[in-house]
Formats: C-alpha cells, sequence, structure tokens
C-alpha cells in the first residue's frame, strides 16, 4: 500500500474536508429556509456525500477511485453553476433596467439578499479536484 502523506491523496483528502465544511456553513445559512425551499437541500446533500466519498477516495487511491473522484468533481462545478444561477437570477432584470437606463444603480443589488459568489465555492473545489486528478499521477 502506498503512502497516505503524497501530495494528491493530501490534496484529495482537504478536498473532502472543504466539502464537509460548505456543508455545515451552507446549512447554517440555508436553514430557515430548508423546509420551504427543497432545492436548497442539494448542496448540503452533495457536500456530505462529496466529502464522505472524497474521504474514501483518498484512502482507497486506485483507479476505480480515481474516476469516482473525477466525476465528483465535475458534478461539484454544476452544483456551484445551479447555485450561482439560483443565487443571481433575480439580479438579471434589475441589472437589465440599469443598462437601459431605465433604474439607476443600485449597489444593494450586490450586497443584500443572496450572496453573490458564494456558490463558485464549489466550482473552485471541482476545477482543482479536476486539476490534482489530471496532473498528478495517480496510483494504478
Amino acid at each position: 500500500m502506498q503512502s497516505f502523506f503524497k501530495l494528491n491523496r493530501l490534496i484529495v483528502f482537504f478536498i473532502s474536508i472543504g466539502f464537509l465544511v460548505l456543508a455545515f456553513e451552507i446549512y447554517l445559512q440555508h436553514y430557515d429556509l430548508l423546509p420551504e425551499k427543497k432545492i436548497m437541500w442539494t448542496p448540503i446533500i452533495f457536500g456530505l456525500i462529496g466529502g464522505t466519498v472524497g474521504i474514501l477516495v483518498s484512502v482507497f487511491f486506485n483507479r476505480l477511485t480515481y474516476y469516482l473522484f473525477l466525476t465528483l468533481m465535475f458534478i461539484s462545478i454544476c452544483v456551484g453553476m445551479l447555485g450561482l444561477c439560483l443565487h443571481n437570477l433575480w439580479r438579471i432584470p434589475k441589472l437589465i433596467n440599469f443598462l437601459s437606463n431605465k433604474e439607476p444603480f443600485d449597489i444593494e443589488i450586490f450586497t443584500t439578499y443572496t450572496p453573490l459568489l458564494a456558490p463558485s465555492a464549489f466550482v473552485a473545489i471541482g476545477g482543482l479536484g479536476i486539476l490534482v486528478a489530471i496532473f498528478q499521477r495517480w496510483a494504478d
């Protein structure tokens, strides 16, 4: 069995911890609205599954887990993009009204309500994971 302290294994492990931390943080932020907006469970459930699977991947490091990890990273990017859409969909009409000179610019569309870029954390973690999977030699 290979050493656990290889760079790619450690990065996979810390990516997994990142998923678990994100799941907890998102749970705290979405707590009040979870009963009425079921889609808000998506990043929480994905973060828990991603973190758990990632830890298992860092322990059982072989070709099968490589593809599992790569799939997990692509799903992470999709979850992040979905979150960005859901967080910012309501901002688009306000920005269009500003750009068409119908309304003055209101900085509150960036500073209030849903976080502007918070879901991009899933995109960033997924991208990092893909880079690690592609550019670091994976055990056979």
